[in-house]
């Protein structure tokens, strides 16, 4: 048996360990006292007191052992690969005497270096990217599609220290990265990482005013002008976006004059036509600012003056995708010049942006500061992903683009290898109706097969012929990957370009390798022209991981025939490839992550076929519509309603409401609430909750009841832990709010912090599968993540939970939260959902005082103001993005409802009188305390004020006498 080491572990701290190894790899296994304790997860026994954990695989015919963690001292409460509070008995688990035939099986293992990284997966680098991986930064990765990059970065990541930043374009991928970094549980104290979109790493800085300007955004715009010369608006923006304001770090933009005088191979547009292009970049700037939205270069280089260096290390992921300013301003963020990795294909540029490796080699030559070493470059030649077939149709549009363009620089001059351990074909078809129509029959069920086309507006007619929701532009597909790709008339519709594209070349030229050769006519822009669509081709091919099926309507043209791609099959033998709706359900789920609204919504129509509730949803103007029925025109059937949702929501304001107009049964509500839960609850309380899960299917997982709560908040509320985690594995929403403003994981929070029984025997088996990964927030405008790793996180969601309840009474008597108000509610919670250390009075009155609106500590996220000593409400300006948009902590959670709640929960004796007197004096406080913050906000704000103004008077002193 093989042994391989995880690559954070040294063998020479380990007591015991070469004895122990020399045991596994004779096979002897009981020598080695090894015994199972969870699933492919095995405890081994070095001495009385320490152990290690391992897993089993198999590669190429042999067995492998991976050591994954060393635990001294019996410490299995301590491990990453254990649940907190899971008890091992080693006296009760018997010996394995010989290693499971069937094991789980690796990709691939370097055997020549016996060790393994670890994200989701057992990762084993190559050669070459373990040599990467030894290196220093700066460094800057090119790999393609399926080479590692990403995993490679990440894991280069782990060994920073300090502030860390991880970006890149797609908010999908930050999620998938920050994923892939924390799986089991990976911890490190010495760094404090952000994982950001560019978008949002544009918000860290300063919100800005509007959304981004996206190409349909502009599309739909430029197709709105009167008749220009110019025609393609594709082309116009990669100019705007790449030439005019994305090259230079000195202006927002270019001035018409300096445009002008551009060389001949700094713009795609010939010297004749430019005058015209500015005109409608000076149109396109008023655009802008007519419908509130910005150009991210224009923003960035705008942003220069307001960053300041706050990380010790960067990744940026998919630098291709960036402009030279948009990269400068994430470089300038550095504390340390030279703390940099970027990885990226630019083969795979699909984004209007002018990228080259030789421009970004001249943006560090230009700016000495950045300190990057740009012979420092290193290339991932191997790729894991796509099939053989697939690799090698991949390198010769790679051929065919240097034989035809040259060579832009030489760091995109080369070739893949496929490891080959995935197999598959490509299959080139003619595009007849028996083709389509067979394609379509056995694919249009299938989450593993998608159609991509060049353009959106081709997504039509490919719908006619394929059913699949799967339809993507090419804009769309990247990033994607599927085990099948139909690309679907990808050349036919672009027959003129691709037959430019071909010109010239040869299939003698094809079997000459990469060369390193500009292209001899500077006047030829033919590469910029022309690079969307043969990277566009490129890109889409390589979304296929095993097999690609390629339709064309014209299979003569000319570098099909390049491509070896000459006689098309008539026929197909498929077999059908049907996925279950729960398969759909997740890959709805993911798309709808990545961004991808339309082929969410699709699936959820056409494939699970969801409908609308027949019931109201009572939420904002409905809401209204009940209180106004119910209360003012006396309607029964709406009294009766808004009773039951005012028990859903424990809201007194309501209950009193109703008391006022005679409706008794607001006297008693704990009757009511019995009711309440016979009527709309049962389903949930099933053991097997088929009503339930028939209402999932016809209605999606997230839909609402009529109190406008989700299946997965109604869940979390009772404490279901099967049928939470049932709908977490639906992939049930957890950002969604409800008229609370309380999401799934606040309102579990809720309920354990007033129920010991539920905190005790609940909360350990839903907390993590109702806990968001992150949580976005605003302070003084600009935006931060919070981790759910870190205890602010924690802090910020469970006072949210508790203000209904902790609140009004604190409120009452002129104080706030306190830290024993914290403890008191968490004094129950399992380890599972919050470490015992993390409990403690101090601990949590330290994090209070550390995140003081006013306070210095560096990683102060100035979440609460302090009332008095050791009382803290929400930092007034604090805002949460909730459903997708920004919104002040106060109008999320109703202060008025706090003057109405009554001292006790659900107590029956409170008469009108008290109940008036109790409302009096609560809104007196609220109104005392507010005035209170907010008068000291204002203090606070013109102190500032007289600060800066003596400061400015000090400096035109000093220049007068000087």
């Amino acid at each position: 048996m093989q042994i391989l080491l995880y690559n954070e572990l040294d063998p020479g701290n380990i007591n015991g360990f070469a004895k122990w190894r020399s045991f596994m790899e004779a096979d002897d296994l009981k020598s080695a006292d090894v015994k199972k304790i969870g699933d492919n997860l095995y405890r081994a026994r070095l001495n009385r007191s320490d152990r290690l954990l391992l897993s089993f695989y198999r590669h190429g015919g042999e067995r492998y052992a991976l050591v994954l963690e060393y635990l001294k001292n019996h410490d299995y409460a301590g491990s990453r690969f254990l649940r907190h509070g899971v008890a091992v008995d080693e006296d009760k688990i018997p010996p394995l005497e010989e290693a499971p035939e069937d094991l789980p099986a690796l990709a691939y293992v370097n055997t020549e270096h016996g060790r393994f990284n670890l994200l989701d997966k057992v990762i084993s680098f190559d050669e070459n990217q373990q040599a990467v991986f030894a290196l220093q930064p700066p460094l800057v990765i090119i790999g393609s599609a399926g080479s590692g990059k990403t995993a490679l970065t990440l894991e280069k990541l782990k060994a920073c220290r300090g502030d860390v930043l991880y970006v890149t374009l797609s908010s999908y991928l930050v999620k998938n990265s920050r994923d892939l970094y924390y799986a089991h549980q990976y911890e490190n104290p010495h760094q404090q990482v952000d994982f950001l979109s560019f978008e949002e790493f544009l918000e860290s800085i300063q919100e800005p005013n509007g959304r981004p300007v996206s190409f349909h955004d502009f599309a739909a715009w430029f197709g709105r002008l009167p008749r220009l010369a110019i025609k393609d608006a594709h082309k116009l923006f990669e100019e705007f976006h790449g030439v005019l304001t994305g090259p230079s770090v000195e202006a927002a933009y270019l001035q018409r004059e300096e445009y002008l005088n551009l060389g001949v191979r700094q713009s795609i547009f010939p010297a004749e036509e430019r005058p015209v292009v500015y005109d409608i970049f000076t149109r396109y700037l008023a655009f802008l600012q007519e419908q509130r939205l910005y150009d991210s270069n224009i923003l960035s280089h705008q942003y220069l003056k307001k960053l300041s260096p706050r990380y010790d290390f960067v990744v940026v992921d998919e630098v291709q995708d960036f402009t030279n300013i948009q990269l400068y301003l994430i470089l300038q963020a550095l504390r340390n010049p030279s703390g940099f990795v970027l990885c990226g294909d630019s083969n795979q540029i699909v984004h209007p942006n002018f990228f080259s490796w030789s421009k970004l080699k001249s943006l560090f030559f230009t700016h000495g500061e950045l300190q990057a070493d740009t012979g420092l470059i290193c290339i991932l030649h191997t790729n894991y992903r796509n099939s053989p077939p697939v690799t090698a149709l991949a390198n010769r549009i790679l051929l065919l683009k240097n034989a035809r363009f040259g060579s832009i620089d030489r760091e995109s001059n080369y070739l893949v290898r496929s490891n080959g351990h995935v197999q598959g074909e490509v299959l080139f078809l003619q595009d007849r109706d028996t083709i389509r129509r067979e394609l379509d029959a056995k694919t249009r069920a299938s989450t593993r097969f998608a159609v991509v086309v060049m353009h959106a507006e081709q997504k039509s007619a490919a719908r006619r012929h394929f059913n699949t929701p799967l339809v993507f532009s090419i804009q769309e597909a990247k990033g994607l990957e599927y085990d099948n790709i139909i690309l679907y008339n990808f050349l036919s519709d672009e027959e003129r370009r691709f037959r430019e594209i071909s010109t010239g070349v040869s299939h003698e030229n094809l079997q000459q390798g990469l060369r390193y050769a500009r292209a001899k006519d500077k006047t030829d822009r033919s590469l910029e022209i022309y690079k969307f669509y043969i990277n566009a081709l490129y890109v889409a091919l390589t979304r296929a991981v095993r097999n690609l099926y390629w339709i064309e309507t014209n299979p003569k043209q000319r570098l099909l025939d390049l491509l070896d791609l000459r006689d098309p099959l008539d026929t197909l033998n498929l077999d059908s490839q049907d996925s279950s709706l729960e398969e759909w359900r997740l890959e709805a789920h993911k798309l709808e992550l990545q961004g991808k609204q339309e082929q969410a919504e699709r699936i959820r129509h056409e494939i699970l076929q969801q409908q609308t509730p027949d019931w109201t949803a009572y939420s904002g103007s409905t809401l209204d519509q009940l209180h106004q029925q119910a209360l003012q025109q006396g309607d029964k059937k709406a009294r009766l309603t808004l009773f039951e949702y005012a028990l859903a929501y424990e809201d007194h304001h309501v209950l009193r409401e109703l008391l006022l107009v005679g409706f008794k049964p607001a006297r008693h509500p704990a009757n009511g609430l019995k009711q309440l839960q016979q009527k709309y609850y049962l389903p949930y309380m099933a053991k097997n909750p088929l009503i339930l899960r028939n209402q999932t299917k016809h209605f999606g997982v997230d839909f609402r009841n009529p109190f406008n709560q989700t299946p997965l908040m109604v869940a979390a509320w009772l404490g279901n832990v099967p049928l939470v985690e049932e709908l977490a594995g639906l992939a049930a929403n957890t950002r969604l709010v409800d008229n609370n403003g309380f999401n799934a994981f606040q309102i579990a929070l809720r309920q354990a912090s007033k129920d010991e029984k539920y905190a005790r025997q609940h909360l350990a088996g839903i907390y993590h599968h109702l806990e968001p990964d992150s949580l976005s927030i605003q302070i003084d405008g600009k935006l931060q993540k919070l981790d759910n790793r870190h205890m602010e996180f924690f802090l910020l969601n469970l006072m949210i939970a508790l203000f209904y309840r902790v609140l009004p009474m604190k409120v009452v008597e002129q104080g706030a939260y306190s830290s024993q108000d914290i403890a008191d509610a968490i004094a129950h919670f399992p380890p599972e959902a919050l470490p015992p250390p993390r409990k403690q009075r101090a601990y949590i009155s330290s994090a209070l005082a550390r995140n003081e609106m006013y306070g210095h500590d560096r990683y102060n996220r100035k979440l609460f103001y302090r009332l008095k000593h050791g009382h803290y409400l929400f930092n007034p300006t604090l805002r949460l993005r909730v459903e997708g948009e920004w919104v002040n902590i106060y109008d999320l959670l109703c202060l008025d409802k706090l003057a109405y709640r009554p001292a006790h929960d659900w107590c029956d004796s409170h008469d009108q009188e008290s109940w008036d007197h109790w409302l009096d004096v609560g809104r007196n406080h609220i109104k005392q305390q507010l005035q209170q913050v907010r008068g000291a906000l204002l203090n606070d704000a013109l102190a500032l004020l007289k600060t800066l103004c003596e400061q400015e008077l000090r400096k035109i002193q000093d220049s007068n006498q000087s």
